[in-house]
């Protein structure tokens, strides 16, 4: 049951972080057609943060079950 729901949250989270670099992205393209540098760098920004984002969910359950096996070691 838990796992549903927090499968659920990542899911949830994916699809923000592909909706965050679409914006960004089109902010990006439209910056540089406009010759707005402001516009551009902003939209660069956005998409490394979303693409840092998409790499944290994608990698959350490998990174809890590592510091999980880590942390039964302990004696």
């Amino acid at each position: 049951m838990l796992k549903n729901v927090v499968n659920s949250i990542n899911m949830f989270g994916i699809i923000a972080v592909v909706g965050a670099l679409a914006v960004s992205l089109g902010v990006w393209a439209w910056g540089h057609h406009t010759g707005g540098h402001q516009a551009e760098a902003n939209g660069k920004k956005g998409a490394v943060v979303a693409a840092g984002a998409a790499l944290g969910l994608g990698a959350a359950n490998g990174i809890v079950a590592f510091f999980s096996g880590l942390g039964s070691q302990v004696h």
